[in-house]
């Protein structure tokens, strides 16, 4: 009897086994495998917000030597970096330019303007002879009505008008003689405009143009001989130990900050970035085009160094660095990083690994940079939180770390 029964429950079991096996199978092929997330924790310690943006050094006082005439420019013997000494060292020598060519038509119209004077200086000869004898006959009248006044046998109003007749003769005369004078001057000037070019390009008086203040060159704009017009700039010259940083930030970021706020340098070209202050905001605003085309208006603020020269002597006029300027510091700050942070229901979350799970934290959030936020309410330092988390990661989701290189 055991032996039937033993028959008969063998097959039950085989069949009750094939169905757990089964059943185990479905479950582990519905279960959702674990998702690979990379975290970070939270913590809590020293936090900045910075305004960055790119500047670019300058000297302080920078000096534009421009051509003081119109002539010929002599080329220059120096060369940027050079040093120059203020009243000694030359920067530029120039030729007083040659007058130009007169065409037919000018050339008549200045002869007949020649001709015209020296009629006109022959015409006041005439004046001057004719100013002359009424001189004389004015000044024998007074003579005669003052000493006819003196024996009583003339009025006191004769008197005044005889010398008044006087006086005017003889102004009379030194206007004439003023005339004649002028229309000589006149005459000798038009006679000028008819003298030729020289052909002899270096054989006349070379201006020499030295340097206002001591320093080195910093750019020649002209090198070689070459014709220049007064007001050209030739030389910059300035003290390239002498430097600051200018960069223009948004005008609604440059009202965030004020003088003496602290700025971090880098991307310069040395090791380690440099420090600085705000020195000035200018208060006119400009406007700019964004190389994406957007009209920016924005604000020049002019930073100086805080380092000591040591650290900087290799930065010159025109460099580019990168300036982030301190808008906001905080020291025992807790936060995280801002690749954690999603919105859900209007409110700043995160996901927080528990036990092998994604557990949805909403938090407080206050100042945020570039990679960090503040977090003022919701998450302590220590815990960790996932970063860039997916649609596919939910409240509960099991996750895993990823390994490095998956």
């Amino acid at each position: 009897m055991a032996t039937k029964h033993l028959n008969r429950l063998g097959p039950r079991l085989l069949i009750g086994l094939i169905f757990v096996v089964l059943a185990l199978a479905m479950f582990f092929a519905l279960r959702s495998p674990p998702i690979d997330v990379d975290v970070a924790a939270a913590t809590k310690g020293p936090m900045l917000v910075t305004i960055n943006d790119e500047g670019e050094t300058r000297v302080r006082d920078m000096f534009v030597i421009s051509a003081p005439i119109n002539g010929r420019l002599m080329r220059i013997n120096l060369d940027a970096g050079d040093s120059v000494f203020a009243g000694k060292t030359v920067v530029a020598r120039i030729l007083p330019a040659q007058p130009d060519f007169l065409n037919a038509r000018n050339e008549a119209e200045t002869r007949a303007q020649i001709q015209s004077l020296e009629a006109a200086i022959q015409s006041s000869a005439a004046r001057i002879a004719q100013a002359e004898a009424d001189r004389k006959l004015a000044a024998a009248n007074f003579a005669r009505i003052d000493a006819l006044y003196g024996r009583g046998f003339a009025t006191k109003t004769a008197q005044d008008a005889a010398r008044a007749a006087r006086d005017s003769s003889a102004a009379r005369l030194t206007e004439a003689r003023g005339a004649a004078e002028s229309a000589r001057f006149e005459l000798r000037a038009t006679r000028a405009r008819l003298m030729a070019p020289s052909t002899n390009t270096t054989g006349g008086e070379i201006l020499s143009v030295y340097s206002p203040e001591s320093g080195s060159v910093l750019r020649l704009t002209h090198e070689s001989e070459t014709p220049i017009s007064a007001g050209t700039p030739v030389v910059e010259i300035g003290n390239p130990a002498d430097i600051e940083i200018v960069t223009d930030l948004l005008s609604s970021d440059a009202v965030k900050i004020k003088p003496g706020s602290r700025v971090l340098i880098e991307n310069w070209g040395g090791d380690k970035p440099l420090t600085g202050k705000v020195q000035r905001i200018e208060p006119f605003g400009f406007t700019k085009i964004s190389a994406l085309g957007v009209e920016e208006q924005r604000v020049n603020v002019i930073i100086d160094f805080a380092d000591p020269l040591a650290a900087r002597q290799r930065l010159g006029h025109g460099y580019r660095v990168i300036v982030k300027v301190v808008e906001w510091q905080g020291k025992d700050v807790v936060q995280a990083p801002i690749s954690a942070l999603f919105r859900d229901k209007g409110q700043w979350s995160v996901f927080v690994k528990r036990d092998g799970k994604a557990g949805l934290v909403p938090v407080k959030i206050g100042r945020m940079n570039d990679e960090r936020a503040q977090i003022l309410a919701g998450l302590k330092a220590g815990e960790e939180v996932i970063l860039h988390p997916s649609e596919k990661i939910q409240d509960g989701t099991r996750i895993r770390l990823r390994e490095d290189g998956s």
